[in-house]
């Protein structure tokens, strides 16, 4: 995926509400804070040579061909064009109590058509949450709803939602965390954990090529290098406009324009992101309930959906975490298999990050995409946090 030069930007806090008290199953306290985050965003995105689907016809018909082989779609881009906007991003904050700012800070980046409940499956108490996990290690953790998902803005979905808009957030996002006091808590003095999710991944690992020196660490989870099984997996989703697939959560004005796209029904959503039977019908209902979106800026400027930089430069620790039967990394086969050129899916990470301080693969038994959402969740949740209390130090 090509990278965009992107330029740091000014970061503030728009409005926070009173940290929350909350307490998990085990009796560990902690703090929730809601934030609404303005970012005032200036980038170069690429330009691209598509007007608006008009019908869902003519949007099925672009799917078709962006999944197929070969696709000329990477002619639609033209070039770049400089970007200055201004959006507000919406995250959670969530502090166990007795942390203290030289711990660490999780920073949670969803994937595509989910949005920040994805860290949070099942709600309070739920085996599945991955956020009541982080704050049992001890770790506080901020998750957010990526440019146009959930809460945050939803802007031209073909102009601005795109990779280096994102990237852009993110990293400013970073700065913010790092500079700003929130209710009585620093994070100056932490490390701070990237963790992605499939495209989060993605956008973590391109932003570590030009600046290695954003996180202390990074988990890319639901992320291979290996693309054998996207056209497959892309083309079950069941794409869809999001106002049209989903009246109540999309159906609003913002919505209206034919950019914004999501899965079509629970079981585009099965398909592509579980594993049967190896997950509960609440965790599927949870994920169709809460998904998030994709626009067409965001497919058409990251036509491979992968990193094409090496982050040469980046020497922290490295943990990659996928599902075993992961249908989009791995082609629906079990991720064990060897992929050309490397002995498993896995280890097609290991030439991005070629001086990395610890580079582990961890593959989620029994589990699909979305892991979190399997009954082996509890087990993958450990290892990654077993990873960062031993190689983050």
């Amino acid at each position: 995926m090509a990278l965009f030069l992107l330029t740091a930007l000014v970061i503030s806090l728009f409005a926070s509400l009173p940290g929350q008290a909350c307490a998990l199953a085990a009796n560990i306290a902690y703090s929730r804070i809601e934030l609404t985050i303005p970012v005032n965003v200036s980038t170069n995105t690429a330009e691209l040579n598509y007007d608006t689907p008009k019908n869902q016809t003519q949007l099925t018909g672009l799917i078709q061909e962006f999944f197929s082989a070969p696709s000329n779609l990477t002619a639609l881009i033209t070039g770049t064009v400089p970007l200055t906007a201004s959006y507000e991003i919406y995250g959670e904050l969530y502090i166990p109590k007795n942390w203290n700012s030289s711990r660490i800070l999780e920073f949670a980046v969803h994937g595509s058509m989910l949005d920040h409940n994805y860290w949070l499956i099942g709600g309070a108490g739920s085996m599945f949450n991955y956020v009541e996990s982080a704050v049992t290690a001890g770790n506080a953790i901020f998750v957010f709803d990526r440019l146009g998902n959930g809460k945050s803005s939803k802007p031209d979905g073909i102009k601005e939602v795109q990779a280096a808009v994102h990237i852009a957030i993110i990293e400013n996002l970073l700065t913010y965390l790092r500079t700003t006091t929130i209710q009585g808590f620093s994070f100056k003095n932490s490390r701070i954990a990237g963790v992605g999710h499939s495209y989060g991944s993605v956008l973590l690992a391109n932003l570590l090529a030009t600046r290695p020196d954003a996180f202390d660490g990074v988990i890319l989870t639901g992320f291979t290098a290996n693309t054998g099984g996207s056209p497959v997996a892309g083309a079950s989703v069941g794409w869809a406009f999001a106002s049209q697939s989903n009246h109540t959560a999309f159906g609003r004005s913002f919505f209206a324009i034919n950019s914004y796209m999501t899965t079509q029904t629970s079981l585009n959503l099965q398909q592509t992101f579980f594993f049967f039977p190896n997950f509960p019908q609440s965790t599927l209902d949870f994920l169709t309930e809460h998904r998030g979106v994709i626009t067409v800026g965001e497919l058409l400027s990251n036509p491979q959906a992968l990193p094409t930089n090496v982050a040469s430069d980046y020497v922290g620790p490295v943990l990659v975490v996928t599902g075993d039967h992961d249908f989009a990394e791995c082609g629906g086969e079990n991720c064990y298999q060897a992929v050309p050129g490397f002995s498993n899916a896995m280890e097609s990470v290991r030439p991005l990050f070629p001086n990395a301080s610890d580079f582990q693969t961890f593959l989620a038994p029994d589990s699909g995409h979305c892991f979190h959402a399997h009954f082996s969740a509890p087990q993958s949740f450990k290892a990654i946090h077993d990873f960062i209390s031993i190689s983050f130090w």
